[in-house]
């Protein structure tokens, strides 16, 4: 198809993007979803190249060969080869970036740097100078002459980041979609739109969705892999991480708008969920 055509079922979905940048064997895609547009539903669709998703902010749903999982700040999101896979985004906001890399040009890069037998399963930390390098890779294509000899280091030291940093033999704990479907989907969009709101009940959504609270806990396993409070917080804290990278608001400002009756309990699920502290995670990603 080529890493450029690539992108283009989601360009024809979105219609909305900051810019592309291209060169061959390489491509990256900066998309966003304004205030007011209606949801997009999961569009469906594989190509022979690989492909990294990284939501700047987060991604209510992301569908992988009917497998749902919210896409959270600070990670990356590998797409293998002829794998069907889409992305439903939320009513207000959501911006992703999105790689795509040629098969024959990654998998000959995977050899040389000795990663030839592994495999990109699920999610993986997003490397700290990662967007950096993706800036300037942007800023240097931007150029009307620009240095292709330039572009194309930027471009193979983007690739063998991800190579470095997502490769794994481990097990993909991505699960496959159950019977739920509509109810679940409805209640995560939900929780999307209203995650600020501190006082949200999971016994609510579960009156919500016609369910009693324990089906409605064990529906929503099933669909996304985690209970509705765990999903909640992961929602809440990727929102906090997309706001900390702006490095624009306090943290006490970001605690009350994500959610959190209060800067403790923001702290301990920030660090339960990411490993770090806010503070800490704004000097890995920030400071570096």
């Amino acid at each position: 198809m080529g890493v450029l055509q690539a992108h283009g079922a989601s360009i024809s979905q979105i219609k909305n993007y900051n810019s592309i940048s291209t060169i061959r064997d390489f491509s990256i895609a900066e998309y966003y979803y304004e205030e007011g547009h209606e949801t997009i539903d999961a569009f469906s669709h594989s190509h022979t190249e690989y492909e990294f998703i990284i939501p700047i902010d987060t991604v209510a749903l992301l569908v992988y060969e009917k497998a749902n999982y919210i896409g959270e700040v600070g990670y990356i999101y590998p797409v293998n080869p002829l794998v069907t896979h889409g992305i439903v985004f939320p009513l207000d906001k959501s911006s992703v970036i999105d790689i795509t890399v040629d098969k024959d040009y990654l998998d000959d890069l995977k050899k040389r740097l000795g990663y030839e037998d592994k495999y990109f399963y699920t999610r993986f930390n997003m490397p700290p100078t990662i967007l950096e390098v993706i800036k300037d890779f942007q800023k240097e294509l931007a150029k009307p002459q620009y240095n292709i000899f330039k572009a194309e280091n930027l471009a193979k030291l983007i690739t063998s980041t991800l190579i470095c940093s997502g490769l794994s033999i481990g097990v993909d704990n991505r699960r496959p979609e159950k019977k739920y479907r509509k109810n679940i989907k409805n209640m995560i969009l939900y929780m999307y739109n209203h995650y600020m709101e501190p006082d949200l009940d999971i016994s609510n959504l579960a009156a919500m969705s016609d369910y009693s609270l324990a089906y409605f806990t064990k529906a929503f396993k099933a669909y996304m892999n985690d209970t509705p409070i765990v999903h909640l917080n992961k929602l809440r804290i990727s929102e906090a991480k997309a706001l900390l990278l702006r490095g624009e608001k306090s943290f006490t400002e970001i605690y009350r708008q994500v959610g959190y009756k209060n800067l403790s309990s923001f702290t301990e699920a920030f660090k339960r969920i990411t490993g770090y502290t806010p503070t800490k995670y704004k000097q890995k990603y920030i400071n570096n």
